[in-house]
């Protein structure tokens, strides 16, 4: 791989181009490896990660509704400089799509589309069906005063799932085809109004169907949680019960919203080599490493303590900054480790500014992201600028 050669921090490009090895060789310490907390280079003065990496694999961010309005401008930059994949957050979801029947709102997915083509970025179709209560509009389930029996529910998932894929057809790199369909259970699904109208074999349906539609596109399954061994084997059931059906599964994602301390570059990188060898591909889809604990969160004899707790709200320590920078290394080695088999890693969000993990599983300040509240890059940058650059 043929990388720009960088002297420090600074971008330009020099007129000898040089191997990754030759960059880290050149790089000054301080620059790439730089720790601290306080870290203060702009957006366009530091080694953009899309060209350290080079497309293997693609580095993504998801892009948030009016992103023009909801965006700082250093975090438009950022959105230009160092991604060369965008993912809506949430204008693409059915129920923000569409949340009256026969009323599409197009205009925000729009926007990012066109943003994207003008700065190079492939787009992830995110998502045609979520498999969650509350990712989908109430109208699909309705027929009048009566509920929509399996045939009415059905040709609406068709007739939703055919205008989104038509309209950017020749658009979207890959479509995130299903999310969140598989419970841990061996041959479970999580039970939903779509599972308790349609039946457990719906995923079926619409992976052949939408393959039909855009056969060129990559066609991603994508879910939660995939790192942990109980759930890769249920999920690795899952894509592999739809391609014996005769589906077309080309690549499997795995959220990645993981914490600290909880060894998730080893875990991730056994995924990946599992996938590997039944002949998937893999992404990181949704990655942010939560530096505030969730151990309890879920309990709810615990939720009341746990909604008080906001440790950081004046700023996060430099050594807890750089074990999430440790934490970031450490599952970036693993893609690289295996980069042939990983299609895209994608943050989850841009900076931590508006990143959701300020709002769950309970409302806080966090600093989940690679890029600080006024967009400068934090020690978890440097880190998977260093793995990125070695290749």
């Amino acid at each position: 791989m043929i990388k720009h050669e960088y002297t420090g921090i600074h971008a330009s490009p020099l007129r000898t181009c040089v191997s990754r090895r030759s960059f880290v060789q050149r790089l000054s310490a301080t620059a790439l490896l730089g720790l601290s907390a306080k870290a203060t280079a702009e957006p366009n003065t530091l080694p953009a990660l899309r060209k350290l990496a080079g497309g293997r694999p693609l580095i993504g961010a998801a892009v948030p509704t009016n992103f023009q309005k909801n965006l700082a401008l250093g975090q438009i930059e950022l959105l230009k400089t160092h991604f060369d994949s965008v993912t809506p957050e949430n204008c693409m979801k059915w129920q923000d799509l569409c949340p009256i029947e026969g009323q599409y709102k197009f205009e925000p997915l729009d926007q990012i589309v066109e943003f994207a083509k003008q700065h190079q970025q492939k787009i992830v179709g995110h998502t045609l069906i979520f498999n969650r209560d509350g990712n989908y509009p109430d109208w699909i389930f309705k027929d009048g005063t009566k509920e929509a029996d399996e045939n009415l529910l059905w040709k609406r998932i068709e007739s939703h799932v055919e205008k989104v894929m038509t309209r950017y057809k020749d658009s979207i790199d890959s479509w995130d085809v299903l999310n969140e369909f598989v419970e841990p259970n061996q041959l479970g699904f999580r039970e939903t109004a779509l599972t308790r109208v349609l039946g457990g074999n719906y995923p079926v349906r619409l992976f052949k169907f939408v393959g039909e539609i855009d056969p060129k596109a990559k066609l991603i399954y994508n879910d939660f949680y995939v790192e942990n061994p109980q759930r890769l084997k249920a999920t690795l059931n899952f894509v592999r019960s739809l391609r014996e059906k005769g589906c077309r599964v080309d690549i499997v994602g795995n959220q990645s919203h993981i914490e600290l301390k909880k060894k998730s570059g080893e875990a991730i990188d056994a995924m990946i080599k599992k996938f590997t060898s039944e002949g998937f591909r893999c992404a990181l889809t949704e990655l942010d490493v939560d530096v505030i604990s969730r151990d309890g969160a879920f309990n709810p004899k615990n939720q009341r303590a746990i909604a008080e707790r906001d440790p950081y709200v004046n700023g996060c320590p430099d050594e807890v900054l750089n074990e999430q920078a440790k934490e970031y290394g450490e599952v970036f080695q693993a893609v690289m480790n295996n980069h042939k088999s990983v299609e895209r890693v994608t943050f989850w969000g841009i900076s931590d500014r508006n990143s959701w993990l300020n709002d769950w599983p309970w409302k806080r300040t966090n600093h989940g992201l690679i890029f600080d509240r006024e967009s400068k890059p934090k020690p978890a940058f440097h880190a998977i600028a260093k793995v990125l650059a070695k290749g």
